[in-house]
C-alpha cells in the first residue's frame, strides 16, 4: 500500500471532491445516511475563524491505475480565545479502508509533528466506538492512538438516531405531556438568525450550556458567546448550505429560560440532520420545557425538511434527563463517543 501523508489543498477541486466522498462513507456507515454538500460548502467548513484557526490533513492512496484516493484525513483545530493551552484532534479513516494502519500514518505524520509545532501542553479528542461493550478496553483502536498522545478518557457520550418521519401524533402527545408543567411559559421559534434584540439574552443561554454540560473529568474553558459571535457562526451555517431551528423558552418575567437547536443541509440528497443543543436555565427547571423545547423544533422540522431520515444528537451518559426525553421522542442508540484529553506526551 502507497500511503502518503500531506496537508488537504482547499484549491483542489478533486481534493474537495474525494473528501466530501469521504465524509458521506463515514456518516452512510455510522448513520444510514449523510449530507450532500457541494464544493463551495466544504470549502466553508473547512474555514479556519477568529475564534480558532485549523489545519488539514490527508492520507491519500495511490490506486494500481495509477490514480490517488483519500481515504483518511486528520484535523487539528487551534483554539484563540479560551482553551488556549489546549488543541483539539481528529482523525477520520474510510470504513473499506480501516485496520490498515491509515489512522495511525496520520497520528504519526501530520498530527505529531502539528502538536509539536504548536506546543500547547493539552490535546482533547473524541472518538466513535460501539455501542456495547468495555469503554475502556485497551484494544479499541481510540485507546490505541489515545496512549501515543499519552490523553486517556474523560466522558463517554451517546449518540441517538432518531428516525423520520415521526410516528402520528407522537408529536401532540408529547406537547399536551408538557403543557400540564409549562405554565404561563411561551415557545418562541426562530429560523436562520436570532432577531437582534435578543442577541445578548441567546449569548447567555449558550455560556450557559457551556457551563452545564455534564462532561465528567474533561477540562473545558466556556466560550462567551457576543454577538458577533453568533452571527459569525449563522454566517458560516449559511455558508455552507444548511439551516438552523431554534425554539426559545421565555418565563413569565420575558427572560430567556432555554432553547434547543436543529441544524439541517437542504440540499437535495441529504438524508440526515443534527440535534444539536438543548438548555434550561437552572432556575426555570421543572416545567417540562426541555420537552416543550423539542416538540416545537421537530415538529417545525418535519415541515422544513420532509427530505431527512434521521436526526442525530449525542448525551452525556451522566444527563439521564435529556436522555429520558430522548427516548420519549424514539432516539435510539447508534454508537458511543469518547472525549479524550490530557497532557501531550510525544
Amino acid at each position: 500500500m502507497n500511503l502518503t501523508i500531506r496537508p488537504l489543498d482547499p484549491s483542489s477541486d478533486s481534493d474537495i471532491a474525494q473528501w466530501a466522498l469521504l465524509e458521506e462513507a463515514h456518516d452512510e456507515a455510522l448513520y444510514g445516511g449523510a449530507e450532500r454538500l457541494t464544493p463551495a460548502e466544504v470549502r466553508a467548513q473547512l474555514e479556519p475563524t477568529r475564534y480558532w484557526s485549523l489545519r488539514h490533513f490527508v492520507a491519500v492512496l495511490e490506486t494500481l491505475e495509477g490514480g490517488e484516493s483519500i481515504v483518511g484525513r486528520a484535523g487539528v483545530q487551534i483554539p484563540l480565545e479560551e482553551n488556549t493551552d489546549q488543541v483539539f484532534l481528529g482523525v477520520l479513516v474510510h470504513p473499506a479502508h480501516r485496520g490498515r494502519g491509515v489512522a495511525t500514518a496520520l497520528l504519526e505524520e501530520a498530527i505529531v509533528p502539528t502538536l509539536r509545532e504548536i506546543g500547547r501542553p493539552v490535546a482533547a479528542s473524541w472518538a466513535d466506538i460501539p455501542a456495547e461493550g468495555d469503554p475502556d478496553d485497551e484494544n479499541l483502536p481510540a485507546h490505541r492512538l489515545a496512549r501515543r498522545l499519552g490523553v486517556e478518557r474523560k466522558n463517554l457520550a451517546v449518540c441517538r438516531a432518531l428516525a423520520l418521519p415521526l410516528a402520528d401524533g407522537l408529536l401532540e402527545a408529547l406537547a399536551a405531556e408538557a403543557r400540564e408543567k409549562q405554565g404561563e411559559y411561551a415557545i418562541l421559534e426562530f429560523s436562520g438568525e436570532i432577531p437582534e434584540e435578543h442577541l445578548e439574552a441567546y449569548g447567555a443561554l449558550l455560556h450557559q450550556l457551556d457551563l452545564d454540560d455534564p462532561d465528567e473529568d474533561f477540562d473545558y474553558e466556556p466560550a462567551q458567546y457576543t454577538p458577533e459571535r453568533i452571527r459569525t457562526a449563522e454566517r458560516r451555517l449559511r455558508e455552507q448550505g444548511k439551516r438552523s431551528i431554534v425554539a426559545v423558552a421565555v418565563a413569565p418575567d420575558g427572560s430567556f429560560a432555554g432553547n434547543s437547536v436543529v441544524e439541517f443541509h437542504a440540499g437535495a440528497g441529504t438524508t440526515i440532520g443534527w440535534q444539536e443543543n438543548t438548555l434550561v436555565m437552572p432556575e426555570h427547571r421543572g416545567h417540562r420545557l426541555g420537552l416543550a423545547l423539542k416538540v416545537a423544533t421537530h415538529r417545525r422540522l418535519a415541515q422544513e425538511a420532509p427530505h431527512l431520515r434521521a436526526l442525530v444528537t449525542w448525551n452525556s451518559h451522566v444527563n439521564p434527563w435529556m436522555i429520558a426525553i430522548n427516548e420519549k421522542l424514539g432516539y435510539r442508540i447508534a454508537h458511543r463517543e469518547l472525549a479524550l484529553q490530557g497532557p501531550v506526551e510525544l
